[in-house]
């Protein structure tokens, strides 16, 4: 993969970004949107960021993606090779997803702040995905560690959102979106013009930071990539 970092769909216990991972990593699998909704995320998020300066959440290209969540848990370091190749299976087998952006969505978290999203309604296939990741990885969560599962800093808060996403945020709660950061962002935004409509190709598993933000990929998956049969065609598993 080229968005963000390496593309790792057969990552090895022995590899060399494995042992700078702390014994217990706070990760989730995502999708990742193509490039130009990408650019129309960081875009609104740059609104907010106009009126609430230092408001947490910058989202970038390189350390900061723009995602939508699938599974977020806490696993063992060691564990992460053999998740890997559980969310590369599922990813093969599943197609590349045909998603929609209907809305800006406005929610209040825990501490008061308002946090502006763009909501996506949930397709068949994409809560299908989500059940299945959900039910692969359930058995390597691992028993929470604090602040130092994170990627940099992690409030008290981005703690508690990871725990709880099993059951407030999965199965028949599961809410995709893509989170746009702190603030209530304008429904009306100049070059966006809803419903937006894109296909999404990525998966990855990500290492989280602070307000559960995507801070790098750990592995990257192609959706419907399939294998090459015996007679030299592709098929999907």
């Amino acid at each position: 993969m080229g968005i963000g970092g390496k593309h790792f769909s057969t990552l090895s216990a022995d590899h060399p970004s494995m042992h700078e991972f702390p014994d217990t990593v706070a990760i989730d699998v995502v999708i990742l949107p193509p490039g130009p909704i990408m650019d129309m995320a960081i875009g609104a998020n740059r609104i907010l960021l106009a009126g609430t300066p230092g408001g947490g959440i910058r989202l970038e290209r390189g350390d900061c993606l723009p995602h939508i969540s699938v599974a977020m848990f806490p696993a063992r370091r060691e564990d992460i090779p053999e998740i890997t190749a559980k969310v590369d299976r599922i990813a093969r087998r599943c197609s590349p997803m045909a998603l929609t952006i209907d809305t800006i969505a406005k929610h209040r978290v825990r501490t008061g702040e308002t946090v502006s999203v763009f909501h996506i309604p949930r397709p068949e296939i994409l809560q299908l995905f989500h059940k299945t990741v959900m039910n692969a990885v359930k058995s390597y969560t691992a028993s929470p560690a604090g602040p130092e599962m994170f990627a940099g800093e992690a409030s008290a808060d981005s703690i508690d959102c990871l725990l709880r996403f099993p059951k407030t945020s999965a199965y028949e709660r599961y809410s995709p979106h893509i989170t746009l950061g702190f603030g209530d962002l304008p429904e009306l935004i100049p070059g966006i013009d809803f419903p937006v409509r894109f296909e999404a190709t990525k998966a990855a598993i990500c290492r989280l930071g602070n307000h559960c933000t995507c801070r790098g990929i750990i592995a990257g998956f192609d959706l419907g990539a399939g294998q090459i049969a015996g007679h030299g065609r592709a098929v999907r598993r």
